[in-house]
């Protein structure tokens, strides 16, 4: 039987599988069915020694793209000590807690992880991206929306709470300002023991555009951009877990977009140890860690796997330079007895290759260039590539 658990950066886990920092985990409630469906971990929702703003869930969703959160509560000191000591107390989930101190006092980072270790928690995740909340840089002046733009911070950050605890700590890697390496490399210096690596960034909402452009979020017809999550990130998410994986020595929880079970091992082969999921739960309940749960499993009979280890970052050395791709000669193939005849292929305006015969579409192998456009639109799955 496949061996599911990990050990990420002295962290360890019974499977692989952590719910994300979010309205999931706030609350005790949302901690219980998160285990009852198999979940290894949780990351509290944002708690923060200071709040700056008082907000209530405000989200504009679009299912196949994401959600953009303009605003949602962060829990206080007290509030994250308590829902620690419960959780601790009434269910076996490993409790990392991610929080963010004041950005201009660097000591108080130390101190209230200290009072989260005290509480019962596991982990510690500092929060060095969160993309709604304005603060400082400890080193020097504001340099745009989070704190992770700069990582000399950073690493004070990291310093002072890895002096602080003896518990694991983990940064949360901010994508924003294309500084994601240097942070990272910042923060292994100073000791992390794991980094957290998706792609967040901040997003507008759609627009009512019948009605002077007023914002869609409900109830309000104005304001702020917020932080965006969902589908349209895995890609960009494992982009990144790969570029640190390469780049930086230390355990990564990866997370973005998660939807399937294959995501998770897409997310693992480019590198993580652990992923960190949220918004497909938020949209699908939380069933769908099961899901994940027996889909890896299976997969990793199947495919003769003992460990997630055994199969951790094999798919970096598939990323190649440009210009050191070896290309083979390929053309599309339809399956006859698949092709409904819908002509979406056909279409392609880039194509030269499909035509329309008696109800089905054929091409041409001469005149494909192999691009797999058609493949990836096809809706029932009749085209595939072959050598030619």
């Amino acid at each position: 039987m496949a061996d599911l658990s990990v050990n990420v950066g002295g962290l360890k886990l019974k499977n692989p599988v952590i719910i994300a920092s979010g309205p999931l985990t706030a609350k005790i409630e949302r901690l219980k069915k998160a285990e009852e469906n198999g979940a290894a971990a949780v990351s509290l929702k944002h708690s923060l020694l200071k709040q700056q703003f008082i907000s209530k869930p405000r989200w504009y969703v679009e299912k196949n793209v994401g959600i953009v959160v303009s605003g949602d509560p962060r829990l206080n000191v007290e509030e994250a000590q308590d829902l620690i000591q419960k959780a601790k107390e009434e269910t076996e989930l490993k409790v990392i807690v991610n929080m963010s101190a004041l950005p201009t006092d660097i000591a108080t980072w130390g101190q209230l992880a200290k009072a989260f270790e005290e509480a019962g928690a596991d982990a510690i995740e500092l929060n060095l991206n969160c993309p709604n909340l304005h603060t400082a840089s400890v080193t020097g002046p504001a340099l745009g929306a989070n704190l992770g733009t700069d990582p000399d911070s950073c690493a004070a950050v990291v310093r002072v709470v890895k002096d602080s605890v003896s518990i694991p700590v983990i940064a949360k890697l901010p994508t924003e300002g294309g500084r994601i390496l240097q942070v990272a490399a910042a923060c292994a210096e100073a000791g992390i023991d794991v980094l957290n690596v998706h792609a967040g960034f901040r997003a507008a909402p759609g627009l009512n555009i019948y009605n002077g452009g007023e914002f869609l979020y409900p109830g309000s017809s104005a304001g702020n951009f917020g932080g965006n999550s969902g589908p349209w990130s895995r890609l960009i998410s494992n982009r990144f877990i790969a570029d640190v994986a390469k780049a930086c020595p230390k355990p990564i929880m990866g997370g973005g977009g998660i939807g399937k079970w294959e995501h998770i091992v897409e997310s693992i082969m480019y590198g993580s140890t652990a992923v960190q999921v949220c918004t497909s739960v938020m949209f699908e309940g939380y069933e769908l860690v099961n899901k994940f749960i027996q889909g890896l499993s299976e997969f990793m009979e199947q495919q003769g796997y003992a460990s997630i280890e055994e199969f951790r970052g094999i798919a970096l050395k598939n990323v190649l330079k440009p210009g050191q791709i070896k290309y083979t000669n390929i053309s599309a193939f339809i399956e006859e007895e698949k092709c409904t005849g819908c002509r979406k292929c056909e279409k392609l305006p880039t194509c030269e290759a499909i035509s329309y015969q008696e109800g089905k579409c054929k091409v041409d192998p001469k005149a494909c260039v192999g691009c797999g456009l058609c493949v990836g639109i096809c809706p029932v799955k009749a085209i595939k590539i072959v050598a030619v």
